[in-house]
């Protein structure tokens, strides 16, 4: 079967080659992953597309060269997908410390993510680093880690960034009646909330980290405008939708007003994807989930989205059925006139 979609892969009508893709996809064999590099080349973003899923899908890092490339890339999408499948390779170090010093925030951070699960001792060089980010990163590794001295303690403390210093409140605050580090000021527990756009701002560091921490899901859970608009922003300067586990954390934790918003904007497949997840998801109430259908209109979804709504489990004549059918419509009428 892998041998025939393959074969597909080359033909010349862009519609068999699109329904070879769709096959290997659905099939998950990882050996079909070097068969998409050279759509990486692609004249058709549809295809660039499907490849960057397949190598961030099966790449296991046995040629280097495929992550070497990503990662010397003018393109940020692609060195920001080096700095995630890295570690994949035998020695990553190189590659990585190269691409923590990239001129895109969302890279340095995620090639500094990286470094530090390849070597727990960078976390210390984090520590030092001017970005605020990488600093709490590199603070809540150490301290997760518990692999992390006094000095450290100290360092975190005295960081100018609250973010970086609520790495150590947070341990702090689950020891609260041992004295573990007497030096450290007084007030530092003080600390253990932050305000909504305090909150704002730790989902546009990290959301995987921010979707973890007490205080932060509180505010994800409301439903106020004004709390819902400040947290938009912050879901916004991220790259959240990229990753699979945070968009399931996303959905299973926020209120619907808040998916509504930070799912309203933008296309494409990692969108795409998470609002299927948000449509699937029955614990919803029927309005948003016909609204994260709703809102697709205009947005040229793709044919994979339509097709993933077949899978839609609404009631004939309800809210939801009626979405679908008003997207679908007009999805059709759009192909018709191209």
């Amino acid at each position: 079967m892998l041998t025939k979609e393959v074969a597909r892969l080359r033909d010349k009508d862009v519609r068999q080659r699109r329904r070879a893709v769709r096959k290997l996809f659905e099939d998950g064999d990882p050996s079909a992953m070097p068969h998409f590099l050279p759509f990486l080349e692609d004249d058709d973003e549809w295809f660039v597309k499907r490849a960057l899923l397949a190598v961030e899908r099966w790449y296991d890092g046995s040629d280097p060269r495929v992550a070497e490339s990503l990662a010397s890339s003018e393109n940020n999408e692609r060195r920001l997908l080096a700095a995630r499948i890295a570690p994949r390779t035998s020695s990553p170090g190189k590659m990585l410390r190269g691409l923590c010093d990239d001129d895109d925030a969302k890279i340095r951070l995620a090639a500094w993510s990286s470094l530090i699960r390849y070597d727990s001792t960078a976390a210390r060089e984090g520590l030092k680093n001017e970005d605020r980010a990488v600093r709490r990163l590199s603070a809540s590794e150490l301290i997760d880690s518990g692999k992390f001295s006094e000095e450290d303690v100290q360092i975190i403390a005295s960081d100018s960034s609250s973010a970086v210093r609520r790495a150590l409140i947070k341990r702090l605050s689950s020891n609260k009646d041992e004295d573990l580090y007497p030096e450290l000021p007084e007030d530092l527990l003080e600390e253990v909330t932050g305000s909504v756009e305090d909150a704002s701002r730790e989902i546009s560091d990290s959301t995987s980290s921010a979707l973890k921490t007490p205080w932060i899901r509180d505010f994800l859970r409301s439903s106020a405008p004004k709390v819902v608009t400040i947290l938009t922003a912050g879901f916004r300067k991220s790259s959240w939708v990229e990753n699979s586990d945070t968009v399931d954390s996303v959905v299973e934790i926020v209120s619907d007003p808040l998916l509504e918003r930070i799912l309203r904007r933008g296309k494409g497949a990692y969108i795409e994807a998470a609002c299927i997840k948000g449509i699937m998801d029955q614990k919803r109430s029927e309005a948003t989930r016909s609204r994260l259908v709703l809102d697709r209109i205009g947005r040229s979804p793709s044919s994979d989205f339509i097709g993933a709504l077949d899978s839609v489990d609404a009631p004939a004549e309800s809210e939801l059925a009626m979405a679908i059918s008003a997207l679908v419509v007009e999805a059709a009428r759009s192909d018709g006139g191209k």
